[in-house]
């Protein structure tokens, strides 16, 4: 195993305890975990025609109280640089369309789709950087998150639109104090 996996597949674990404890209140660590090979086997079966329940994306969920966050975020994790910057679409020169960015929200949209959930969700960690969430901005006026909407709307959030992506970025922590998981298992 290389070093920069090992250090997604800790990434991976380390977010999916924290979204336990988030989601539980700070009671449980074992809600969410990694997806069958990080939503690689749904993706395989899907071109297959099959669906693979509770499997799309980079997190499920283990225990059943944690299906209502899956039926509206599919989780995408992304540790490193391989899956770009939002930020780098600023001043990206030749064809931004395939900016590795912009690559990441493709597969987002698309295994959400393919999840039938409400939207995706990326969760991302760039080396000596903090932990960011990014997430379609219209989710910001949907019952989903209309009531973190003012505390998620702060001078750090970064918001963006690039060909059919509108979306929303905000450090992991700011998003986990805004968001109150029970009114969001309250509109799912």
């Amino acid at each position: 195993m290389s070093h920069g996996s090992r250090k997604g597949s800790s990434f991976e674990r380390e977010i999916c305890k924290k979204l336990s404890m988030w989601w539980t209140y700070g009671d449980r660590d074992d809600v969410f975990w990694r997806s069958s090979q990080s939503g690689g086997r749904a993706t395989i079966r899907g071109r297959q025609g099959k669906r693979t329940a509770g499997s799309y994306g980079d997190i499920a969920a283990l225990d059943p109280i944690g299906e209502p966050f899956l039926k509206i975020f599919t989780p995408e994790l992304k540790r490193g640089k391989s899956h770009g910057d939002p930020g780098d679409l600023l001043d990206c020169t030749g064809n931004c369309k395939i900016h590795p960015f912009v690559q990441t929200l493709e597969q987002s949209a698309a295994a959400s789709k393919l999840a039938g959930s409400r939207s995706w969700l990326i969760i991302a960690k760039r080396d000596r950087h903090h932990v960011a969430v990014f997430f379609p901005s219209f989710l910001l006026n949907d019952q989903v998150l209309v009531h973190a909407r003012a505390d998620l709307l702060t001078p750090s959030v970064f918001r963006y639109r690039i060909d059919n992506f509108d979306f929303v970025g905000v450090r992991l922590e700011k998003f986990l104090s805004a968001v109150d998981p029970s009114s969001l298992a309250e509109n799912i």
